[in-house]
């Protein structure tokens, strides 16, 4: 199955309802991939720029190779030529000065401002991208730096010591300057990007969110489990082997390689993930589901 640049208009529809969220986009592995998360006001990735991910206000890139990465510019300058405000691209610490020189050369080319937000984010560090929800990296294994994220909702509660206490007396004590709140964060999704199975094992708390979106760039014997791993990759027989450990409602496999059709991949995921497991997941193959063709 090849995938070609037409096939973005067709990604978007339809969208992916992965346990009541909306995923979109496109995602082949070594051609391009966007992932699309617009109840959240963000996507993953810019291998290439779909029509309705240039209105996002926050990008999380994974890592900076070219399917990844390529179309940054052209997110940045379609949000000017919009009149939209700069977008906040989250990048692993490692490649933000690649980033920034990237964009000062291409505004030295292009002759105009081509504003944007550089914000590195290394992994275990946490940044609100708005008042109820939050994105924290998380560490993964590829051939270049690379990370994941995780999204969390992000609200407050009376801290457990406060409990019990009469709300006149809260009251007085927030007056007083206490802190009586505490925060909590609860997940809401996480994307592994490209990675090894690494990438989720050493992560519990992945394998514990309740969306996951994991890339599953080979699914049978035209490239083994061990040369996937040593391109920096996931094969099924990898998420297979883990499936005990993988908590989610709903999974999610992206990246898969253009040999394979929707048809093909649903096959396989069926032959080879254990049948709860394959029960939840849904597969992303040249940018739609194939339960959905």
């Amino acid at each position: 199955m090849r995938w070609r640049a037409s096939d973005g208009a067709r990604a978007l529809r339809p969208q992916i309802d992965l346990a009541g969220l909306s995923v979109d986009g496109v995602s082949v592995g070594g051609f391009a991939s966007c992932l699309d998360v617009p109840e959240l006001n963000l996507c993953v990735d810019l291998g290439v720029v779909l029509d309705r991910t240039i209105a996002r206000d926050f990008v999380l890139v994974t890592h900076a190779h070219a399917d990844h990465l390529g179309s940054l510019v052209q997110h940045v300058a379609q949000r000017r030529l919009r009149g939209m405000h700069p977008a906040t691209y989250v990048v692993p610490p490692e490649i933000v000065g690649d980033v920034e020189e990237l964009l000062g050369i291409w505004r030295r080319l292009d002759g105009g401002a081509l504003r944007a937000v550089v914000r590195p984010l290394e992994p275990g560090e946490s940044f609100d991208l708005r008042r109820d929800l939050g994105v924290r990296p998380f560490e993964t294994v590829h051939r270049v730096p690379s990370q994941g994220y995780l999204l969390e909702r992000v609200s407050k509660r009376l801290a457990e010591e406060h409990r019990g206490i009469a709300p006149e007396a809260i009251a007085e004590m927030k007056r007083e300057g206490v802190v009586v709140d505490e925060v909590v964060r609860e997940p809401v999704i996480a994307i592994s990007g490209d990675t090894t199975i690494e990438g989720l094992t050493r992560n519990p708390e992945v394998l514990r969110a309740p969306r996951l979106v994991v890339e599953a760039t080979f699914l049978d014997e035209l490239v083994d489990a061990d040369k996937a791993e040593q391109w920096g990759h996931i094969h099924l027989d990898h998420i297979a082997a883990i499936a005990e450990r993988i908590e989610c409602r709903a999974l999610l496999l992206n990246h898969v390689s253009a040999r394979y059709s929707g048809a093909e991949a649903r096959r396989l995921v069926d032959q080879r993930l254990p049948p709860d497991l394959a029960a939840r997941t849904q597969v992303m193959v040249a940018g739609v589901a194939p339960d959905h063709e």
